[in-house]
């Protein structure tokens, strides 16, 4: 019995390290160069970049990286809701490097008024394309 659970810890183990998925099941329709890989380096950017945001609704977020690059950032809940397109973020780095690569690596909070703070958990973060950028309407290009 012990020899049993032995093995299925060393399994689980392994699953719970094995990680997420390469990129996000949402996105999966698109090219290939369109999404963040949400494990490696081709999306990776310096949290001092983020020039400015806009709030699209309660779990959207687009961001603009160095005036060069626009990254659309998904939270897994509604952290948003209540915020005005241009509410205050509060930023960290997850790992203290400054280098966001993946969803994890990036700590945020927005500022809500009256002062309260809403934590957010970011599931997914896409490098939009050009074109992608350029559909946005105005008051969501950050």
């Amino acid at each position: 019995m012990r020899t049993h659970f032995a093995a299925g810890c060393a399994a689980a183990l392994l699953t719970a390290c094995a990680g997420p998925p390469t990129y996000d099941a949402a996105y999966a329709g698109r090219a290939g160069a369109d999404a963040v890989d949400t494990v490696g380096a081709p999306g990776c950017f310096r949290m001092n970049d983020i020039r400015s945001h806009r709030i699209a609704d309660s779990r959207t977020l687009y961001v603009d990286v160095g005036g060069r690059e626009t990254y659309r950032l998904d939270m897994s809940g509604s952290c948003l809701a209540g915020a005005s397109r241009q509410e205050t973020l509060i930023t960290e780095s997850a790992g203290g490097s400054g280098l966001i690569c993946r969803p994890i690596d990036l700590n945020l909070k927005v500022r809500l008024g009256g002062g309260m703070v809403s934590p957010c958990i970011i599931s997914a973060m896409t490098r939009l394309t050009p074109a992608e950028v350029a559909a946005l309407p105005p008051d969501l290009r950050p």
